[in-house]
This record gives C-alpha cells, sequence and structure tokens, in this order.
C-alpha cells in the first residue's frame, strides 16, 4: 500500500532527535535546529504554517513501498543538504529580521526598503519550500522503510547579505548539477517514478538561483546563467557540505553517508576575482610535500560539455600547503567545478572526473 505524503513525512521526522535550538541570529557557536515553527518534526498544523510561506504544499500522490540501494543512498545525500539549506536560509533571515550589522537596509544588496522587503519575502518563501524538499526526501526514504537523516550542527561562511546570497548561489548551482545526476540514478536503478519529482524540484532552485544572481548585483550575471547548466556529481556536493558547513562529529548519519558518497580534500581557488578571459589561475590544497601534486591534472566542468584538462604547473610548497598554476580557459559563464585529479582522463563527464578526484572542488562563478 501507499500513505500520503504528509503522514510520510511527519512520521519520518517524528523519528528525528534533533538538538537544542539556539534562537538568537548572532550566534557565538553552530546553528542547531529546531526551529520555531517545530521542523524538522513539525505537527500537522505547523505544517499548514509552513505550506503557507512556501507558497504550495507536499505532493499528495503515492509513494513507492520499497526503492533500491542507489536510489537511499541518493535521497541521503538530498535530505542532508536540504536539512542545512533549511538552517543557512532561517539564520539569513534571522540576521536580517534581527538587525545585524551587513543585513540591514542600506548594506550592500539592500540600499533600499523595497529591496530589504523583497528579500525578505523572497527568503521566506524559500526557506519553507527547503523545508519541503528536506521532509519529502525524508518522507520517501521512511516509507521504504529507510533510516532518516537526523540534522547536523552548522557554520555559515557568510558575515553580510552580500556574503549570504553569493554562497546561496554556489550551493545551489552545485546541487542543480548533483540533480541532473540523480535523474539519472532513478531512472537507471529502477526507481523511474521519481524522476519527475527532481525534475520540478530543480525548476524551483533553478529559479531560486536566477533571484540570487539578480541580487548578487554582478554587472556579468544575469538570471540565466548558461543555456544547458553546469553538471556536477554526488562526491563534489558531499564535500562542499563537509568542507564549508559540516560541523564535524555532529552528523549522526556521516558514516552511511559516507559509505555511499565520498568526500575529497579541499581544493583552494587563490585567484580572486576570475575573469571570462583565458587566464592563469592559481590553486592550493594542503599536503605534507610538493611531491603530492606529482602526476595530477586539473579538470573543468562547466555546462554539458566534455570536461576541459590542464597540467598543473610550477608547484611549490610552504606552509603545510602546494599551490600551483593551471590555465583556466575563457568565456566559461556560470559555474566551472575545478577538479584535482589523478589522471589526465580524457574524462566525459562529471561523474567521470569525480572518480578520479584527488582534491575539490574548486568553485568558480561567473
Amino acid at each position: 500500500m501507499h500513505t500520503s505524503w504528509l503522514l510520510a513525512a511527519l512520521g519520518a521526522t517524528a523519528a528525528v532527535a534533533a538538538p537544542a535550538s539556539k534562537k538568537s541570529s548572532v550566534r557565538t557557536g553552530p546553528f542547531t535546529f529546531p526551529l520555531p515553527d517545530g521542523f524538522p518534526n513539525p505537527s500537522a498544523a505547523q505544517m499548514q504554517g509552513i505550506y503557507k510561506r512556501a507558497h504550495g504544499t507536499l505532493p499528495n500522490g503515492a509513494l513507492p513501498n520499497t526503492i533500491s540501494d542507489t536510489t537511499a543512498a541518493v535521497l541521503e545525500l538530498i535530505a542532508t543538504n536540504e536539512l542545512f539549506e533549511v538552517g543557512y536560509f532561517y539564520d539569513l533571515i534571522s540576521n536580517m529580521t534581527n538587525g545585524v550589522s551587513g543585513y540591514c537596509v542600506g548594506d550592500k544588496g539592500l540600499e533600499t526598503q523595497a529591496d530589504y522587503d523583497l528579500a525578505l519575502r523572497a527568503l521566506k518563501a524559500i526557506d519553507a519550500q527547503e523545508q519541503l524538499h528536506a521532509l519529502g526526501a525524508n518522507g520517501i526514504l521512511a516509507h521504504a522503510g529507510r533510516a532518516t537523516i537526523v540534522p547536523c550542527q552548522y557554520t555559515y561562511p557568510v558575515a553580510t547579505f552580500e556574503d549570504a546570497i553569493t554562497f546561496a548561489s554556489t550551493f545551489t548551482d552545485v546541487v542543480l548539477g548533483t540533480l541532473q545526476e540523480v535523474i539519472g540514478a532513478f531512472a537507471g536503478d529502477g526507481d523511474a517514478e521519481l524522476a519527475p519529482l527532481i525534475g520540478s524540484i530543480i525548476g524551483n532552485e533553478a529559479e531560486q538561483v536566477g533571484y540570487f544572481r539578480i541580487e548578487h548585483r554582478s554587472p556579468i550575471r544575469i538570471p540565466s546563467s548558461l543555456p544547458f547548466l553546469t553538471a556536477s556529481s554526488g562526491p563534489f556536493a558531499n564535500s562542499l557540505l563537509n568542507q564549508q558547513v559540516l560541523v564535524p562529529g555532529s552528523c549522526p548519519n556521516a558514516s552511511a553517508i559516507a559509505k555511499n558518497v565520498p568526500s575529497f580534500p579541499a581544493l583552494t581557488v587563490v585567484t580572486s576575482p576570475v575573469t571570462l578571459q583565458t587566464t592563469t589561475i592559481n590553486y592550493s590544497f594542503a599536503a605534507s610535500s610538493v611531491s603530492a601534486a606529482s602526476g595530477l591534472s586539473v579538470a573543468y566542468i562547466n555546462g554539458q560539455n566534455v570536461p576541459v584538462v590542464e597540467a598543473v604547473s610550477n608547484p611549490s610548497f610552504a606552509n603545510g600547503k602546494v599551490t600551483f598554476s593551471a590555465t583556466f580557459p575563457g568565456d566559461l559563464h556560470g559555474l566551472t567545478i575545478v577538479a584535482v585529479t589523478k589522471n589526465a582522463g580524457p574524462f566525459t563527464s562529471a561523474s567521470n572526473v569525480a572518480a578520479n578526484t584527488v582534491y575539490g572542488p574548486g568553485i568558480i562563478e561567473l
């Protein structure tokens, strides 16, 4: 038998033992759940408030009774990311409504009251929509008899509204690329009935990132960055989460996710800003000697194109880091994912690059 999305979501979240909440927007420690609306364990009445803010509901169709192990692993990663996003946008909203410096009318990106009002209205809807994405992923897992994902603790690498919008654009673009891989996994592993659901989430996230790109106020950014959005892969999304926002040791499901989706050591894009010109860019990664760069290459993933591979040049070692340079191909709009790979390929896809990655992802957004 099937059950409703709402009942599955409520059942799934009831099993989630979240850490105690810190409601102040001026935090001295990590962000923790629950939210004032009960998330990630909202009551049926609280769900109605989430629906109102989200401008819509969870789907009311039937859920699958069984899912493949691959689909379960994918949904675990989706739920992990969506829980992070819920906390991130809630924290951003709290900073705005509590008058935190950098998030007020007159600050960059919020120059006028109208700018502030539009941003707050949009972000409240986005946060509620992400709540439904998280509840939906956990609801599918629960109904199929799989373990659900428990929230972690989070730190956010931002200090202003401008920072927050820039980072939101980055992680949403990576999510958009990863969800492309998810559709392929569902279709190829016997759970094709879930593919249209992911397609609808891609559309929602794409609307969000178009808004973020406009809010960024860059002279070269328009809402639609590319005709075919950049592909990504689960390990790149998982790596970004682990490197940037998840507090080490705070994720109850970490070992289960790591078993199915690897996470790489960080790759830092040293050169800033990067432009749309062919140029040489410097990168770095943590290592014990310059020999760590031996035999490595740099792969660039942009759009739906075959990844471009460039040589690692001029490696040097100092202060526990290897710094090197590589050619950056010009005219790469939108998201470019950079990975240091153990060989020069050739690589046919983002997944192929991820399977050969040793450091990454570096992120370039234009």
